[in-house]
């Protein structure tokens, strides 16, 4: 479904945060109306009745489906402040992901227009290059190089080209078209006789065209890339360009060259030097090639000067590695022009709106979540009571949930909860409860009784509390730290991580921040929704591991790099709103002053002892948190651009897991929807599951060999299950820097 235009409309109108109602709301996009259910976002009910509405990480990240408000109320559920300038606050706009309407509302969304036409010719060019000529009813307006998205009649799939000419007044376009596994609409074009079907066309869109100046032009192209290359180079010819240009064509073979005839007669038309370089990376040494071979990328140098214009487009990993070698080179990225070409296999989604029969939730399945509290008193005791104790109480921790979640199976239940409030009160709960085994931890190892605490318990449950704390070993203590910072992370992070996603509820982002306290990680509520939620499996997560990496050289560098995205996140956030970097405002500050204070607290109850056992338990509940990132996201390779799939994030369904961490455990939906609240998270079992589940997960990763030798196979697995095709080649990157034997071979293949 496309969007209209619609414009006109009157000034925007926000609701006070605090408003609420639960009834069914219409929803105006651009013309089109449609109805969202109760507590529904904008996007998620444009994405459930079909609407094509641009986004990407859904959580309030990336800005892609910023929308302007035109008229309505709208409930804001996260800090636009991040991602919004103050003049586009002033004008109405919001994002549409984290926007709930409190009325009807209708929104306007950067539109393109939409023509019709029909197909007049279908040329197949290679094996897997079509050339599609299409009559439209009227002249697109675009600039050589934009792309378009384009339907044909007989398919329902629309899918994203550029168009290979230059504007033309008649309204005819071409069209190149790769052959895309599994592609829809692509193998629809290649199977079948289009001629006089059908098509709708909307646009133009994207950034990538011919910029005006006197500089040398590099044009570097793979596959079906070469589509906005010519468009470019047949506008300059029309303005008579005199510009020296280079096009350097790669391929793998002779036969998947196209267009190279009419690209060397270009040399007769076009008015400055011109130079036409194809280059085969994989064509037999035996054949009659006389041209160059090797990577495209590996010819830029030859063909550069200091104030080299350069254009890139084909495939993410070209277009990234041309790009390297450019600036390596001293060509500035101001110089640089990249539309990356990708056709990712819808089919390969899992669909995140499924409507499965919900029961509705019993009694047990509210108390289900009240485990995570028992684990959380059981390790209070054990820290209180010391001794032997303290080691009981951690073993028979890490026994309860790697042996729980081996013999307890999957829970793939999703009931729909009534009382939601319950719930939330619950999560509320985890920070009385970790203040109290951060007393005690601290207090076990003080010299002294502080407060007569032990007294007190010695007088009511008749048990020697201050000299079992007296008798309790060095080990035992150590025992004690480890156990502590197990709390730190289940009772803490987990916990945290699902509050400081309801960036609209500021009593929950307050608790959230004051569990992620205890392990030195409040960035973790800047970083993780603002950063890793928009790069999740791309190369710019700091919590995404590539293929080959060691768990403990991870935990360091995604500490390291969170921290620097967290702070580069804040002052952009506090630059737009004009507010002081260092200030009470910035809350990358607050947030680890707020951890100084829970170290002096920790000195005040127990002494140099009780502030060095917390920091200890501290540091290792962030380890925790780490290698928890390690696992969740290892291996996986994602285009930037492309909105995050539940395939891009390890599951499991194991019970115990899920039901002792709010089902933090259900990651792929979590990705794909992290509006969505945890009690109504989907087990996807279809998506890509972990060894188990958390603590036997972390367990494996702390021991690499063995971690690799079960991973190992799991990552190949992910690559022809799941990958697309541009993926694939990302992932054969990531192989070759794994250093990993299995990854590498599995190239050769």
């Amino acid at each position: 479904m496309f969007l209209t235009d619609r414009i006109g409309l009157p000034k925007a109108k926000k609701a006070p945060r605090s408003q609420t109602n639960g009834e069914t709301k219409r929803i105006t996009i651009n013309g089109a109306e449609i109805e969202s259910q109760a507590g529904e976002s904008i996007l998620s009910a444009a994405l459930r009745q079909g609407i094509n509405f641009p986004h990407s990480c859904r959580v309030g990240g990336c800005a892609t489906c910023k929308c302007k408000l035109e008229d309505g109320k709208v409930k804001e559920l996260t800090e636009t402040g991040y991602l919004l300038s103050d003049e586009e606050l002033d004008q109405g706009y919001i994002l549409a992901c984290q926007s709930i309407p409190q009325s009807d509302v209708k929104i306007q969304v950067e539109n393109k227009e939409t023509y019709t036409g029909h197909v007049l010719q279908q040329k197949i060019l290679t094996h897997d290059i079509c050339e599609l000529t299409v009559q439209l009813n009227r002249a697109v307006e675009y600039k050589a190089g934009q792309y378009v998205s384009l339907s044909i009649e007989g398919m329902d799939a629309e899918r994203n080209y550029s168009i290979a000419n230059a504007p033309d007044r008649k309204g005819i376009v071409r069209f190149i078209i790769r052959k895309v596994p599994n592609g829809k609409l692509s193998n629809y074009i290649f199977d079948h006789n289009l001629s006089g079907k059908a098509v709708k066309v909307t646009g133009a869109f994207g950034n990538f065209y011919l910029r005006e100046s006197k500089k040398p032009i590099l044009m570097i192209a793979g596959g079906s890339g070469l589509a906005p290359i010519l468009a470019m180079i047949e506008q300059g010819i029309l303005n008579g360009i005199k510009r020296p240009l280079t096009v350097l064509f790669g391929a793998r073979r002779r036969e998947d060259l196209y267009k190279v005839t009419e690209l060397q007669k270009i040399q007769k038309v076009w008015k400055g030097k011109f130079n036409f370089v194809p280059v085969l990376s994989e064509e037999p040494n035996g054949s009659s090639w006389k041209g160059e071979r090797g990577l495209v990328t590996a010819k830029i140098k030859e063909h550069l000067s200091k104030s080299t214009e350069a254009y890139l487009c084909g495939p993410p990993p070209m277009v990234d590695a041309a790009s390297k070698e450019l600036v390596q080179n001293g060509i500035s990225k101001e110089n640089i022009f990249a539309d990356r070409f990708t056709t990712i296999d819808h089919s390969l989604s899992l669909n995140i709106d499924d409507k499965d029969s919900r029961r509705k939730a019993n009694y047990l399945d509210y108390l289900k979540f009240f485990l995570f509290h028992a684990v959380g008193l059981t390790s209070i005791v054990s820290l209180l009571m010391g001794g032997t104790y303290t080691t009981i109480g951690l073993f028979s921790l890490l026994f309860f949930y790697i042996v729980g979640d081996a013999i307890s199976g999957d829970d793939k239940s999703t009931p729909s909860y009534a009382k939601p409030q319950v719930l939330t009160l619950q999560l509320w709960m985890a920070l009385p409860i970790l203040s109290f085994i951060f007393f005690c931890s601290a207090w076990s190892v003080s010299p002294v009784d502080t407060f007569g605490f032990g007294s007190l318990l010695t007088k009511v449950f008749g048990y020697d509390f201050n000299l079992a704390k007296e008798n309790t070993s060095l080990w035992q203590h150590f025992y004690g730290v480890v156990l502590t910072g197990l709390m730190i992370g289940l009772v803490g992070t987990i916990t945290a991580h699902e509050l400081t996603h309801r960036t609209w509820d500021k009593i929950s982002m307050l608790i959230g921040r004051w569990l992620l306290a205890f392990s030195f990680d409040t960035i973790f509520s800047i970083e993780h929704v603002y950063g890793h939620h928009r790069y999740v499996s791309t190369t710019e997560d700091p919590a995404t591991a590539p293929r080959g990496r060691n768990v403990y050289f991870h935990i360091f560098a995604s500490t390291i790099k969170g921290n620097i995205s967290a702070w580069e996140i804040e002052v952009k956030r506090l630059k737009r709103k004009d507010l002081g970097i260092f200030s009470y405002h910035n809350a990358f500050i607050r947030g680890h002053l707020m951890s100084l204070s829970l170290v002096a607290i920790a000195y005040l109850i127990g002494g140099i002892p009780g502030m060095c056992f917390f920091i200890a338990a501290g540091l290792f509940g962030k380890a925790l948190l780490e290698i928890v990132n390690y696992m969740e996201h290892y291996g996986m390779v994602r285009l930037p651009e492309e909105p995050v799939q539940p395939r891009h994030s390890w599951n499991t369904n194991k019970r115990i897991s899920s039901w002792t961490m709010f089902n933090l455990t259900r990651h792929s939906h979590h990705h794909a929807q992290g509006e969505v609240p945890y009690q109504d998270l989907r087990p996807y079992p279809n998506a890509p599951m972990m060894i188990s589940g958390y603590l036997t997960t972390i367990v494996v990763a702390l021991i690499p060999p063995v971690w690799h030798y079960l991973m190992t196979p799991k990552v190949l697995e992910w690559d022809r299950k799941f990958a697309s095709p541009e993926e694939l080649e990302l992932a054969r990157i990531a192989n070759e820097k794994s250093g990993i034997p299995a990854l590498l071979e599995s190239n050769k293949h």
